[in-house]
């Protein structure tokens, strides 16, 4: 017998594993704010990812789950925030309350990850 505990942590952290796979492969391609986070991956692109993808099941996504990703995502080393200073892009500390003018882009340990995703070569 399944307990509804249980069974609710489960969806509740299957969710948030596709929500921090879908913000780091939104970032892959180029430093990214929050709200081209949210667009690319509540406006899906087919020819990104397959459809069959596991984490395409948690779109949409909201800006809190975004942020709370993007936390996670830095403090574990997989992503960097940055800031632009003229053209160059320069990492800074990340605030989780200041996102606005914040740019990401996935460090080496990121782009491992972004690998391992499906279709991506």
């Amino acid at each position: 017998m399944v307990n509804a505990d249980n069974w609710w942590d489960g969806l509740v952290r299957d969710r948030y594993q596709a929500v921090l796979e879908l913000v780091l492969d939104a970032m892959s391609d180029d430093y990214v704010t929050v709200e081209i986070i949210l667009k690319t991956i509540n406006e899906w692109d087919s020819g990104s990812r397959p459809e069959t993808w596991t984490a395409r099941s948690a779109a949409p996504v909201s800006r809190p789950e975004v942020i709370k990703s993007l936390t996670e995502l830095v403090r574990e080393g997989f992503a960097q925030a940055y800031i632009y200073d003229g053209p160059e892009a320069c990492p800074v500390k990340f605030e989780p309350d200041k996102t606005r003018d914040l740019w990401f882009y996935p460090t080496q340990r990121g782009m491992n990850a972004v690998r391992q995703f499906p279709g991506k070569e």
